[in-house]
C-alpha cells in the first residue's frame, strides 16, 4: 500500500514538473473550504517558495498573504489556498511585482493597492487611508505576522473617498495654543522600526523609552516578535503644549508669588515641586515595601505553595539589591499570614503595616479584600500580582493590578487564535475522560468564529486519538486542532494520533492551538509541539536565552545555591519584576 501511495505522489510530482511555468492562479482547480470557494495547489517535493512563486505569477508576500502558515516553512504536500473572488490586474503592478492579486470591488468600495515601504507602520497605513488598524489587520491579516517592506496590501476605501485617499498625507494635529511658561508632552506619533535578533517586547519598548503597554497597543494582533518584522514605535513626533498653571493645579501646587519663582514675568514651577506633589519620592528616597504571604513557617514542612512564595520573595530581594546598588534604598518588612484570614487581622492591627508605601498582598480574595480597604483608607498601594481573576481595581484606587486579568486575557488571545486560523478548519477535540479546563476559552473562540460564519468540527475522543477518530476530515485540508486540556497526560494522548494521521494521509496542513502551561512541558511533549506547529498564548513568558533572564538565574544560583522551579510563571521572575 505504501508503494502504491508512493508512486501515485511520485507521478503527480512529475505532472506538476513538467507543466507550463507561466501559469496562474485561475489556471488552478478549485475547492470549497468553511462555505468560500478557494483555487488550491499542492507542493510537490523540492519545490521551493520561489519556485512556485514563479510558477504562478506572484510574489512571496502575496504567497504568504493567503497562506500565513508558509511563513513558518514550506513542506511537500501542503495545499496552498488562494481565494476565488480576487483578480489579477495590470493596472495594480509595481515594478517590484510580477503580478499584484487584490479582491474584487463591492459596489461602493475601491480597492486600493498598497505596497509597503520601509519604516512604515500598521497605524501610519491606516491613518493615511482613513481607516482603523483593526480594520487594516481584517482586511489584510498577514499584518498580524508583522509589516514588512515589499508587502502588497488590499486597503478597502469608500470610492468616493478612494481618489483623495490615495494621494493625500495623514493629517497633523495643530498644537494647543500656548499659554504663560508652558511645558510640551509628545501626542500620538510613530515611527517604524525593524525587529533584530533575539529582541523582546520589553527591550524594544525600554530602549525607545516607552512602555511595553504603549508599544503593543500601538501594534495590535502582534504577539511574536521575529527577525525583519517592522513594528510601529510611538514616538513624540508633533510637540503639543499644556500650561504650567495647568499641571501645578492638578497637582495641588499653587502658582502665586509666594508659592513660585518667575521669568520673564511668568510663574515657573520646578519638575520636584510637580513630583513631590504627586508623590512621587526623589532619587535616593527609600521605598518601604510591606510583604504580606502565607510562606507557612508555621508548618514543619512547607507545602509547594508556601515554597513557590519563598521563591517569589527571593526574586523580590535580588530586585532590591538591584535598586540598593543604583542609589536607592529599600525597607523590607515580611508578614507571615500563615494562610489565616485572622492571622492578617492581626497584621492589619500592627502599627508599622502603615509605615509603608506598598503592600504585597496574597492570593486569597478574602485576606486580599482586607488589605485592598486598609490601603485605600490608609493611602497606601495594595500589588495584586497572584489573582488574576480579580477585578478590584476598578473601584478601588489603592489596587494595582500585576497581570491581566483573565478575561481580557481571553479576549486578547481568541482575537489572535482565530485569525491565525484563517483557511484553515478548526476542529474541536475534546476527551471523554480529559480535564476538559478550557471552556471560557474555547467557548470565546467559537463567539468569533461564528460571527465571521467560519463553520467548524467537534469531535469527541475515548481513550487516546487514533486515525479512526479523524476519519470524517478530508485528508487534503487545512486544520487548526483546539484541544480542551490543559494536562500533560491528556495533550500525550492527542498529539501522537495527529501526527500520525497527518503522515499518512495525503500531507493534510495542521497546527494545534496550545494553553500556558505547555510552556513548561518537556520531552517528547514538546517535541511533538513543534512538530504540529503549535501555537501557545501566555501572560507569562520568559525567554531564557535573553542576557536579562541569564543574569537573573545567574545570581538566584549565586544566592541562594538553586534555580528556580520550572512552573508557569516562574515566581523568582515574578518577584524581581
Amino acid at each position: 500500500m505504501k508503494f502504491t501511495r508512493l508512486s501515485i505522489l511520485g507521478a503527480v510530482a512529475l505532472g506538476a514538473s513538467l507543466s507550463g511555468i507561466t501559469a496562474s492562479i485561475k489556471d488552478l482547480p478549485t475547492r470549497e473550504v468553511n462555505g468560500r470557494n478557494y483555487y488550491y495547489y499542492e507542493v510537490a517535493p523540492k519545490e521551493t517558495v520561489y519556485s512556485i512563486c514563479h510558477r504562478l505569477g506572484i510574489t512571496k508576500d502575496e504567497l504568504v498573504k493567503s497562506n500565513p502558515s508558509v511563513a513558518d516553512g514550506l513542506r511537500w504536500g501542503t495545499v496552498l489556498f488562494f481565494p476565488v473572488d480576487v483578480e489579477q490586474t495590470d493596472e495594480s503592478q509595481s515594478s517590484s511585482s510580477p503580478a499584484a492579486v487584490r479582491p474584487s470591488e463591492p459596489k461602493g468600495v475601491s480597492i486600493i493597492t498598497h505596497h509597503v515601504e520601509k519604516g512604515q507602520t500598521i497605524y501610519g497605513i491606516a491613518t493615511r487611508y482613513g481607516i482603523s488598524t483593526k480594520d487594516l489587520i481584517e482586511q489584510n491579516p498577514i499584518v498580524s505576522e508583522g509589516l514588512k517592506a515589499g508587502q502588497t496590501l488590499h486597503i478597502s476605501v469608500p470610492a468616493k473617498e478612494s481618489a483623495a485617499t490615495q494621494t493625500s498625507a495623514p493629517a497633523t494635529p495643530a498644537a494647543a495654543s500656548a499659554t504663560s511658561a508652558q511645558i510640551s508632552h509628545e501626542t500620538s506619533a510613530s515611527s517604524g522600526y525593524i525587529v533584530k535578533k533575539k529582541e523582546t517586547f520589553y527591550s524594544i519598548a525600554n530602549a525607545h523609552g516607552i512602555t511595553v503597554k504603549a508599544l503593543e497597543a500601538a501594534n495590535p494582533g502582534i504577539t511574536v516578535l521575529r527577525e525583519g518584522q517592522v513594528l510601529n514605535i510611538p514616538s513624540a513626533v508633533t510637540p503639543a503644549t499644556v500650561s504650567v498653571d495647568q499641571l501645578a493645579e492638578a497637582a495641588g501646587v499653587k502658582t502665586d508669588s509666594t508659592a513660585v519663582g518667575t521669568q520673564g514675568g511668568a510663574p515657573t514651577v520646578s519638575v520636584n515641586d510637580l513630583a513631590a506633589a504627586a508623590g512621587v519620592p526623589e532619587h535616593g528616597t527609600e521605598l518601604s515595601v510591606a510583604v504580606v504571604l502565607p510562606f507557612m513557617l508555621n508548618e514543619e514542612t512547607p507545602s509547594k505553595s508556601a515554597q513557590r512564595y519563598t521563591e517569589f520573595y527571593k526574586g523580590f530581594l535580588l530586585a532590591a539589591d538591584s535598586l540598593r546598588n543604583n542609589g536607592t534604598p529599600v525597607r523590607i518588612s515580611v508578614f507571615d499570614t500563615e494562610g489565616s484570614t485572622a492571622k492578617v487581622h492581626d497584621i492589619i492591627a500592627n502599627p508599622e503595616l502603615k509605615n509603608h508605601r506598598l503592600i504585597i498582598a496574597p492570593d486569597n480574595l478574602e485576606q486580599f479584600a482586607m488589605l485592598g480597604e486598609f490601603g485605600r483608607v490608609n493611602g497606601i498601594k495594595v500589588l495584586n500580582d497572584f489573582i488574576v481573576r480579580d477585578e478590584t481595581y476598578r473601584t478601588n484606587p489603592a489596587v494595582m493590578q500585576g497581570n491581566i486579568p483573565s478575561a481580557i486575557m481571553f479576549e486578547k488571545a481568541a482575537d489572535v487564535m482565530v485569525a491565525r486560523m484563517a483557511y484553515t478548519v478548526p476542529v474541536f477535540l475534546n476527551l471523554t475522560d480529559g480535564a476538559n479546563d478550557k471552556t471560557e476559552f474555547i467557548d470565546a473562540v467559537k463567539k468569533r468564529l461564528d460571527g465571521k460564519g467560519t463553520q467548524y468540527k467537534t469531535i469527541t475522543v475515548e481513550g487516546k486519538l487514533t486515525k479512526a477518530n479523524l476519519k470524517e476530515l478530508p485528508a487534503e485540508g487545512n486544520y487548526t486542532f483546539i484541544l480542551n486540556t490543559g494536562r500533560q497526560s491528556d495533550v500525550n494522548r492527542l498529539l501522537p494520533g495527529l501526527i500520525e494521521w497527518r503522515d499518512e494521509a495525503v500531507m493534510p496542513s495542521i497546527k494545534v492551538v496550545g494553553y500556558p502551561e505547555w510552556i513548561t512541558f518537556r520531552g517528547e511533549t514538546l517535541s511533538n509541539m513543534h512538530n504540529l506547529n503549535t501555537l501557545v498564548y501566555s501572560r507569562f513568558f520568559d525567554n531564557e536565552d535573553s542576557p536579562r533572564s541569564r543574569r537573573i538565574e545567574s545570581k538566584f544560583k549565586q544566592w541562594y545555591g538553586t534555580g528556580m522551579e520550572n512552573a508557569i510563571p516562574r515566581q523568582g521572575i515574578l518577584g524581581f519584576d
